[in-house]
C-alpha cells in the first residue's frame, strides 16, 4: 500500500468513525429493527420507522445557498414558499403515526419548522404520544415555550456555519444583530436542556467560511455543543465550487478533529463529496428500501420518498390532502409507487442515503434460503 492509499484509507477511517459508520450517523441502525427487514424479504408494505415531517415553507432566514430558494425551483418544482400543513391536518398526521407504530418524527425545512404558527400545540401532542422526536432549526426561535418542550426531544441540531456576526450576515442574508440573539438562546437551551437531549450543530462549508472552521469550532464549544458535524454547500459541480477552498477546509477540519474541545464529536461528510464515495448521480441498485423507512411528509401535503427528492414529483409517493397519511401508506397506489420506483432512472443526484441502500440491498439480495445459514 502507497503512502497515498494509506493517507486515503485514514481519511475515509475519520469519515467513518466521526458519524458515517458509527454512532448517532451509523448507517447500520436499520438493523436494529429486525421486522423491517422481514418485510423488505417478505415483499410487504409495513409502517414506516421514522418519518420526517416539514410542516412549513416560511423561514425568517436567507440563506445564500438554500436549496429552497426559488432560484433552485428546478430542484424542487412542487415548492411553494407559502405552504404550510394545516393545523387539523397534522393533527391528523400525528394520530396515524402513534396509530401505525412509528417510532420518531424529525421536524425539518423546506422552512423553519419553529417558524410553523402551531409548533407549541404539535410538540405538546408529539409528548404525550411518546414518540421520541428531535428538530433542526436555524435557532433563531429556540426559546421560550418551544425551548422548553424541546428541551425532552433526543436531539435538537442547529444551521450553524459562521463564527462572528459579519459571516453570518453574509451567509444568512439577515440583519447581523440576530447573530447575538441564537447565540443566547443555544446557550440557555443547552443549560436547560435533559441530559438524554443531544444538542448538535450542522456546519455547511462555503466560499464564506471555509477558513474559519477552527473559529466555529470554538464557538461551538462556547455554546456547549455536544457534536458538530461539516458537510459541503451543494452545487451543480462540487469539485468546480470547492476546488479553490477544499483543501483549507479539509486542513482545517482535520486540524479541529485532532483538538477537539473535550465532550464534543466531530464529524464531517465534507471529504466524501470529493471522492466518489456519496455515490454521484448514479445509483448501483435498482431498489430504495430506505423511503419506506424514512419517507418525508412535506409543507404541501404530498409525501415523498425522501429528504434529498422531497419536491421532486417523480418522488412523490403520494397525496394526503383529501386522505390520511395511514389510508394513503397502505394503499393499493403506494404498494405500486414502491414497486415501480427505479432510482437508477429517477434519482440522479447526490444521495445521503445511498450507503444506507447498498448495505440493506447486499442483504436483501444475499438472503437466499439455500445458502443463508452458510455464514
Amino acid at each position: 500500500m502507497n503512502e497515498n492509499e494509506k493517507e486515503k484509507n485514514k481519511n475515509l477511517g475519520f469519515e467513518l468513525n466521526q458519524g458515517i459508520g458509527s454512532g448517532k450517523y451509523s448507517v447500520l441502525k436499520t438493523f436494529h429493527h429486525p421486522q423491517k427487514l422481514s418485510s423488505f424479504l417478505e415483499k410487504k408494505v409495513t409502517a414506516p420507522i421514522y418519518v420526517r415531517i416539514k410542516p412549513t415553507n416560511t423561514c425568517p432566514h436567507n440563506c445564500f445557498y438554500c436549496i429552497y430558494r426559488f432560484e433552485f425551483s428546478g430542484i424542487h418544482p412542487e415548492s411553494v414558499r407559502t405552504d404550510m400543513i394545516p393545523k387539523e391536518k397534522m393533527f391528523e398526521i400525528l394520530d396515524d403515526l402513534k396509530a401505525m407504530g412509528i417510532k420518531a418524527v424529525t421536524f425539518s425545512g423546506g422552512g423553519e419548522p419553529l417558524h410553523y404558527p402551531w409548533i407549541n400545540e404539535v410538540l405538546k401532542k408529539v409528548l404525550d404520544s411518546k414518540m421520541d422526536f428531535s428538530i433542526i432549526t436555524n435557532g433563531q426561535l429556540l426559546h421560550n415555550e418551544a425551548a422548553e418542550l424541546l428541551s425532552q426531544a433526543k436531539w435538537i441540531r442547529v444551521s450553524l456555519d459562521y463564527p462572528d456576526a459579519e459571516t453570518f450576515s453574509k451567509i444568512r442574508g439577515v440583519p447581523p444583530t440576530f447573530f447575538d440573539q441564537i447565540k443566547e438562546n443555544i446557550k440557555k437551551f443547552g443549560r436547560m436542556k435533559n441530559s438524554n437531549c443531544s444538542l448538535g450543530v450542522n456546519c455547511v462549508i462555503n466560499e464564506h467560511n471555509y477558513d474559519k472552521v477552527i473559529k466555529i469550532v470554538e464557538l461551538c464549544e462556547e455554546l456547549g455543543i455536544d457534536n458538530l458535524r461539516f458537510a459541503p454547500v451543494w452545487k451543480s459541480s462540487y469539485e468546480e465550487y470547492h476546488k479553490n477552498i477544499k483543501d483549507e477546509a479539509l486542513r482545517q477540519i482535520e486540524e479541529a478533529r485532532k483538538n477537539s474541545p473535550p465532550g464534543m464529536e466531530i464529524g464531517s461528510t465534507y471529504g466524501r463529496y470529493f471522492d466518489g464515495s456519496t455515490g454521484g448521480s448514479v445509483r448501483a441498485y435498482d431498489r430504495c428500501y430506505y423511503m419506506q423507512i424514512v419517507p418525508v411528509i412535506a409543507a404541501n401535503q404530498n409525501v415523498y420518498a425522501c429528504h434529498n427528492s422531497a419536491y421532486d414529483p417523480e418522488a412523490r409517493i403520494g397525496s394526503i390532502k383529501d386522505r390520511s397519511f395511514k389510508e394513503m401508506w397502505f394503499s393499493r397506489e403506494t404498494e405500486d409507487f414502491f414497486n415501480n420506483f427505479n432510482p437508477k432512472k429517477s434519482c440522479q443526484h447526490e444521495c445521503s442515503n445511498d450507503e444506507k441502500n447498498k448495505i440493506l440491498n447486499e442483504f436483501i439480495n444475499c438472503a437466499h434460503p439455500d445458502v443463508v445459514n452458510f455464514i
